[in-house]
């Protein structure tokens, strides 16, 4: 027992003084990359912070390269979604750790191309980090909140050229110039090869500022389509405390009777949209307060999409979901959408079914802390089985109930189903003012610009806001305000390169990186099979 403790203590501890100066500086660098997706205009870090990294790990072998590389991955999703554990302590250990071990997969294949011949590794590297992301997208294991590409979400000429390239094609981009500015710096190329590699990074910079200028119209369209925003800004303590369930219900309703008298809208509010679990109940069986929603509605005369709890029973198990559903101007509730991607380690643990052992009912047997100390586990929800178009008279808008925001193929199957415009709801509320409430409110600003979509999102206490097909947000709530917003949207004229063929980039990328660890893990199990390894003959 002894010895382990030390081992572990020397891992993190190293003796080596030129392990914690490469620690060091690898530390440093991932929390400039991190700063990126901080509020403001740090974004241009992205595009320089991948320089040293690349540089360090390619001149490790072995272990050190294997250690270095599950470092800086660590690193890097700790300073990017440190804020999770504000939800769950539990959750941001497994998330960063498990996260990790895809970083530091995916720098091995770059560490060991680069050593079979440089050029090879260096034109690889933009498609694995690339390829990476996109995969982070695939499985129940995924968090793709901290892609690259969103870091340039508060440069709107920047951000267009994801309506062709999609936000993974604006990561391989800013990967690239980072490629570039490392053979700027390396003295063993040749003059004309460094300023080749310049011109190169400038050309790739001004090109996509240069689109972004030429297809961001100079004047606004007007929306023609009303909708309230509402904003309750309730205390997670206070919604879910025994005895308060009311409490959210009867703030709801008065925010919906203030956006009645909106003297900035033309012809009335058509739909008002609720925060995710804004109601603290299972609407799928709570017939009490359904009538108490239904009420709401009629007395706006308008549609309500409201986030809420749902439960469906299958066989002898009952199934928790986390949901929104639609009410008509008539008070029927006739439309219900379960969250189909949901949060690992927070919503669920991945594979709850085929791994029972991590659910909370299991652990919690044997963990008797968890009760005792009132630690936050992660929830035990499934998953909904698809998305959910919602019908307003000619109109169909599809929902993102928080974490889907972050899927781009998800809000392009919205569109590619008819839906003419995209709601997002949410509860960032988990988050404070952390860094987490703002990364997650530009995601839905990218999805908006990838397919060229009008989107309302609402969030419990910010950040909530109508946003055109330009990312520009035309009407805006402060965090922490309690409020209804008031605005228009404009329905989907046509659909942009992106919706209409799909994440090219990400998808080539990913193939790329398939490929190339198939090929590295063949190799190793043959020199492991045959002794003698590849024999010429």
């Amino acid at each position: 027992m002894k010895s382990v403790f030390l081992g572990l203590v020397h891992l993190i501890l190293p003796s080596s003084v030129e392990v914690r100066k490469r620690r060091l500086e690898l530390t440093v660098w991932a929390f400039l990359i991190s700063l990126a997706f901080y509020p403001g205009y740090l974004g241009f870090l992205a595009w320089i912070s991948l320089v040293r990294p690349l540089m360090i790990l390619s001149r490790l072998k072995g272990r050190q390269a294997l250690g270095a590389a599950y470092f800086f991955g660590f690193c890097f999703n700790a300073f990017t979604i440190y804020w999770v554990g504000m939800v769950t302590p539990p959750g941001v250990v497994a998330a960063v750790a498990i996260v990790a071990l895809y970083y530091t997969a995916m720098l091995m294949i770059f560490n060991r191309l680069y050593n079979l011949n440089s050029l090879l590794g260096l034109i690889a590297m933009p498609f694995l980090w690339t390829g990476l992301e996109y995969f982070r997208t695939l499985t129940q294991f995924a968090f793709p909140w901290s892609g690259l590409g969103y870091t340039q979400s508060y440069y709107p000429y920047m951000l267009q050229i994801v309506s062709v390239i999609s936000v993974h094609g604006l990561t391989f981009l800013i990967v690239s110039v980072n490629v570039l500015i490392w053979l700027i710096l390396r003295s063993d190329l040749s003059p004309a090869r460094r300023l080749t590699s310049f011109w190169a990074a400038v050309c790739i910079v001004t090109s996509v500022l240069a689109y972004g200028w030429v297809v961001t119209p100079p004047i606004p369209r007007p929306g023609t389509f009303d909708v309230a925003v509402l904003q309750g800004s309730v205390p997670v303590g206070v919604k879910w405390e025994a005895g308060n369930e009311d409490h959210s219900f009867y703030l709801y309703d008065s925010l919906s009777l203030q956006g009645m008298v909106a003297p900035e809208v033309r012809g009335g509010i058509q739909l008002y949209v609720w925060p995710e679990t804004s109601a603290p109940s299972y609407l799928s069986h709570d017939f009490r307060r359904r009538i108490k929603v239904g009420q709401t509605a009629r007395s706006t005369h308008a549609y309500h999409l409201v986030g809420a709890l749902g439960a469906t029973n299958i066989g002898e198990q009952q199934r928790y979901f986390n949901s929104c559903y639609l009410f008509t101007p008539q008070g029927d509730m006739v439309q219900r959408h379960d969250k189909v991607t949901l949060v690992p380690f927070s919503e669920q643990v991945p594979y709850q079914d085929y791994l029972p052992f991590l659910k909370k009912e299991f652990l919690t047997k044997y963990l008797t802390f968890i009760k005792s100390y009132g630690v936050q586990w992660w929830s035990d929800f499934y998953p909904g089985e698809s998305a959910t178009l919602f019908e307003i008279g000619d109109y169909r808008f599809g929902a993102l109930i928080c974490f889907e925001s972050t899927f781009p193929e998800f809000s392009r199957g919205l569109i590619l189903d008819g839906a003419d415009f995209i709601v997002g709801i949410t509860n960032d509320t988990w988050f404070g003012h952390s860094i987490g409430t703002h990364m997650h409110s530009r995601i839905l600003i990218t999805r908006a610009v990838e397919n060229r979509c009008w989107m309302a999102r609402a969030a419990n206490s910010g950040l909530s806001y109508i946003v055109d097909g330009y990312g520009r947000i035309r009407s805006e709530l402060p965090l922490d305000a309690v409020a209804t917003l008031r605005g228009e949207m404009r329905p989907l004229d046509d659909i942009s390169f992106f919706t209409r063929h799909g994440d090219i980039v990400g998808l080539v990328s990913f193939l790329i990186t398939v490929s190339l660890a198939a090929i590295f893990v063949l190799v190793w199990l043959i020199r492991k099979i045959l002794p003698g390894g590849f024999v010429r003959r």
